[in-house]
């Protein structure tokens, strides 16, 4: 029987999924709410936390494979990637003995400076840390401030890496950055040094082996000397040179390597070593004896393997003293003059922009959880039936009154219900359908309301039309025409066969001669259910029918009243009312139960939709089309031009 415009892409996928900016404006009040909330929590923040200082100290490190120390520990191959060496340092420098080494640090300035100030201000190391040494006197700054705040970053261009410390001082900033600088020094050059003298033990240890090896061999040499007294006397003299090495030798393992004694021992070494490589009496002797040249010749290796390995041990005591940690150049942190947190601007605007992401998350996820009509159109695609009319929300017409029809009918909104009245009785026809029930799936949809305007409407044309209040529960019909007047007989009276239909309903008057008629639910005392479902009711809404034109039967909401399904069964057609914004699951279970009950919608009614500026194109005529002609036709009523004028901004919106 119908014949429905085609159905849409667009149309289709926004019933099925609502976009961000619609889900936003559905709960608009609700994004409102969640951005204040989160300025408020700005705000709050602003005040409570503290205003942090931030210092940045910079330092550059060694390319490994451009130390002599590398070379000399055998590390060359290990750190072949000066990229990953950089980033080794940084992973060092985030770790907690780096950490716990700054705090101990500055806890010792700190002792320094309280126990002896004078020191304070020689302290080479202080006077780097902070541009006045006195700053670190009172100053704690434990290890769980060092990992919350100590920030780590490298240079991918270069091997420069940027320490940065947050603090609520200026001075702790400060301190603090270059604490982790000293402390990384530190950490480093343990580490080096802890890593030389491992290899330097290994050395003496090569080198005692080569002390028993050689002195082996000045045994075996010296017995073939013996006959000699010359080659005696340079073997003594060789003899005491040997003795003398070996006791410089074990004074130097004594001494601290840094020292100057400890350089001098080394010299000496040297010259002993430069000696032994100059007796030419040896030359002599391995010419004459071919078993004397070839200890000379083990001998000779001896020393010179012990020459190399004297060489390797100085060559590592000199380059563990010069490179130190690693860091090729270092600049202190300068004193932080502004914080680096947010002012007041950044935090509200920080908190406008969380909050409304926040809430178009939220938003979304309520409204794909909960679809709802956004569009006068997309109703038809549940139903199946089309749009006879679109109301406008009254509010935006500045209308108070629930009847514009009678009490506002040169507004947008009676000229809607004017269009329900004539498409209700288009579609009626059509169906061969006399009496309609007004059907919603919940309250406060305008379920009432249209079915009154409605009536008024067709009943204005000249239909002869009958409304009944079988709401039981809540007589809002019955108060829009009468108010708080109740009539003697109803519905209930009726159907007993109390008071004839003709004396139990009220004529209401629409216009000078045109009037509708009501039936209230009347005085008897019954149980709605029961009494919708005795055959007495159905008869009656089965003859009603032929004293009318049009019945018009107002019941309560479909999905919230059992007995509501039962005055459908009594009916031709229905009549959907739709609200704007109203859920999608909801009228789907509408037509699923209309469905169920085979009684078929002829159309549906979209109330509370927003005031389009076409539906007011005509209102300035308006008076000529309801025949109040007169000089005032063809002008905009009073207050018309105003409601244009939100309309249209309505529109642009």
């Amino acid at each position: 029987m119908d014949t429905l415009r085609p159905r849409e892409f667009d149309e289709i996928a926004a019933l099925e999924q609502p976009s961000i900016v619609a889900s936003m404006w559905r709960y608009r009040w609700l994004v409102a709410l969640i951005v204040a909330l989160f300025i408020g929590l700005g705000l709050a923040f602003q005040a409570y936390v503290p205003a942090a200082y931030r210092a940045t100290a910079e330092m550059t490190v060694e390319d490994p494979r451009t130390s002599s120390l590398a070379d000399a520990l055998g590390l060359g191959a290990i750190n072949s990637n000066p990229a990953r060496y950089v980033a080794d340092q940084v992973g060092i420098l985030q770790a907690s003995e780096v950490e716990a080494k700054a705090s101990e640090l500055v806890d010792e300035w700190r002792e320094l400076a309280e126990t002896d100030p004078e020191a304070l201000n020689d302290n080479a190391s202080i006077a780097w840390l902070a541009a006045d040494p006195s700053q670190v006197v009172g100053m704690s700054i434990p290890l769980s401030e060092f990992h919350a705040n100590t920030s780590i970053s490298s240079d991918r261009e270069s091997n420069r890496i940027e320490i940065g410390f947050s603090a609520d001082t200026p001075e702790r900033a400060r301190v603090g950055a270059n604490a982790i600088v000293e402390a990384y020094r530190e950490v480093r050059t343990a580490e080096l040094r802890e890593t030389a003298n491992t290899t330097l033990t290994r050395i003496r240890e090569e080198q005692d082996a080569l002390q028993t090896t050689l002195a082996q061999l000045r045994f075996d040499i010296e017995q073939i000397q013996l006959s000699d007294e010359t080659r005696a006397s340079l073997l003594q003299e060789f003899e005491d040179d040997l003795a003398r090495f070996g006791q410089l030798q074990d004074r130097l393992d004594e001494l601290d390597p840094d020292s100057e004694a400890a350089d001098t021992v080394r010299q000496q070494l040297d010259d002993l070593l430069q000696d032994f490589q100059t007796f030419e009496v040896i030359d002599r002797i391995q010419q004459r004896d071919a078993n004397l040249q070839a200890l000379q010749v083990q001998q000779d290796q001896v020393i010179n393997e012990l020459a190399d390995l004297n060489t390797q041990a100085n060559s590592i005591i000199i380059s563990v003293n010069l490179q130190g940690a690693g860091i090729t150049s270092a600049s202190a942190a300068a004193l932080p003059l502004t914080t680096s947190g947010s002012g007041p601007a950044r935090i509200l605007a920080a908190a406008i922009v969380l909050g409304l992401a926040v809430s178009a998350a939220i938003t979304y996820f309520l409204a794909s959880r909960r679809r709802a009509f956004g569009s006068r159109t997309l109703p038809e695609l549940v139903l199946n039936a089309p749009l006879l009319a679109e109301v406008p929300d009254f509010t935006l017409e500045g209308i108070k009154s629930s009847l514009p029809v009678t009490q506002a009918p040169t507004s947008a909104s009676a000229e809607a219900f004017r269009f329900a009245a004539a498409a209700v009785d288009i579609r009626a026809s059509a169906a061969g359908a006399k009496s309609l029930m007004m059907v919603s799936a919940t309250l406060a949809s305008g379920k009432t309301t249209a079915a009154a305007n409605t009536a008024i409407a067709a009943a204005r044309e000249g239909l002869r039309v009958l409304v009944i209040d079988a709401d039981f529960g809540n007589q809002e019909l019955t108060s829009l025409f009468l108010g708080e007047e109740q009539p003697a007989a109803g519905i209930t009276e009726v159907v007993a066969g109390l008071v004839p239909l003709d004396q139990a309903v009220r004529q209401v008057v629409v216009t000078d001669d045109r009037s509708l008629y009501l039936l209230w639910r009347g005085r008897q005392p019954v149980e709605a259910a029961n009494f919708f479902r005795t055959e007495d009711t159905q008869r009656f809404f089965t003859e009603v029918k032929d004293q009318f034109d049009l019945v018009i039967i107002d019941g309560p909401p479909l999905l919230q009243v059992a007995y509501a399904s039962t005055l459908v069964r009594y009916v031709d057609a229905v009549v959907a009312i739709v609200a704007h914004n109203s859920r999608v699951g909801e009228l789907e279970e509408v037509a699923d139960r209309l469905h169920f009950i085979e009684t078929p919608a002829i159309g549906y009614i979209y109330t509370k939709a927003p005031l389009r500026a076409e539906m007011t194109a005509s209102e300035g005529s308006m008076k000529d089309i309801l025949g109040l002609g007169g000089e005032s036709a063809g002008r905009t009523p009073a207050g018309a031009g105003s409601r244009i004028r939100r309309a249209r901004r309505n529109g642009e919106q």
